[in-house]
């Protein structure tokens, strides 16, 4: 009974020669013609939260590396963490005493992991609704945030020259056509403003000197050594991250599951596909987050 809903089990021939299931076949009703996946061009509308449902603008998501600011993924399992409100916590100045006090912090449904099991510091947010906790949480750092800034504005620095270099190289070219044709028809005036454009491209021609200078990475001889109890103390793998675990957070590669930190969610995209031949749009949807219906499906 599983093959029911398997789509695969049927399958239609496109235009382009390729075979695909009828979930992913479009009915092009201007060309009249089947197109797929690889008939179509993608076009990116919008970019959301599929937790808080948040429209980001594309400026912003890139800023923030296409991940949600407010909303977090558990480290451990990838589910989405809530916020859990503690009315209890002890006294600061006497702890086996607790005093009445909002302390917001972080949970996971399934896995259990919390907030606390890495020694975050719960948030203390006076008046506020849980929602509005989120957000300021304590992140970590990447231990080569300052090697990658340095190189990010380094070769940002080395596109914006090569761009320069051919800006100038193309506008000496129509200055040396319009020279060409100032000298056959005498037009001493014009020749007299190319002169000194090219006086001025001249000026500023030269070697154009890079606003960061990048330090060669120089590669050392010295290695740290392994720990002095790597070989007599157990390895408890219930406290070893997995490779899918380390794979989520690169910057950090954490190794100890007392390492994990709460990750940022990622974004999602709502895309519109349009005929690359009449450039006619096949599936385009709504513009609000949290709606599934579609301004148009042209669907086989």
């Amino acid at each position: 009974m599983a093959h029911l809903f398997d789509a695969n089990l049927v399958r239609l021939l496109c235009s382009c020669g390729l075979m695909k299931p009828i979930t992913g076949i479009y009915f092009c009703r201007h060309c009249v013609k089947l197109r797929c996946s690889n008939c179509v061009s993608h076009e990116l509308d919008m970019r959301y939260c599929p937790n808080c449902l948040e429209n980001m603008p594309a400026p912003e998501a890139r800023l923030k590396k296409n991940r949600c600011g407010n909303c977090f993924d558990c480290p451990s399992c990838g589910q989405s963490l809530s916020t859990r409100l503690s009315i209890q916590s002890p006294d600061p100045e006497q702890p086996s005493r607790s005093i009445q006090r909002k302390l917001y912090f972080l949970s996971c449904s399934g896995c259990r992991w919390t907030s606390r099991d890495v020694n975050i510091p719960d948030q203390t947010v006076e008046l506020t609704g849980v929602d509005q906790a989120t957000g300021g949480w304590p992140e970590q750092e990447p231990p080569n945030k300052e090697r990658i800034l340095s190189l990010l504005e380094h070769y940002r620095a080395v596109a914006l020259r090569d761009k320069m270099d051919s800006s100038l190289a193309s506008a000496k070219k129509s200055l040396a056509a319009i020279n060409t044709y100032a000298h056959k028809f005498y037009a001493t005036k014009i020749i007299n403003v190319i002169s000194c454009t090219n006086k001025a491209f001249s000026c500023v021609k030269g070697d154009t000197p890079l606003t960061s200078q990048l330090t060669p990475a120089e590669a050392s001889e010295e290695v740290e050594g392994l720990p002095d109890d790597i070989f007599t103390e157990p390895v408890v793998l219930a406290q070893v991250c997995s490779v899918e675990q380390r794979l989520r957070s690169p910057e950090q590669q954490p190794s100890q599951s007392s390492s994990l930190y709460p990750l940022h969610k990622h974004m999602l995209v709502k895309r519109s596909l349009r005929c690359r031949h009449c450039e006619h749009n096949l599936s385009k949807p709504e513009y609000n987050p949290s709606s599934i219906k579609f301004k148009i499906q042209l669907g086989a």
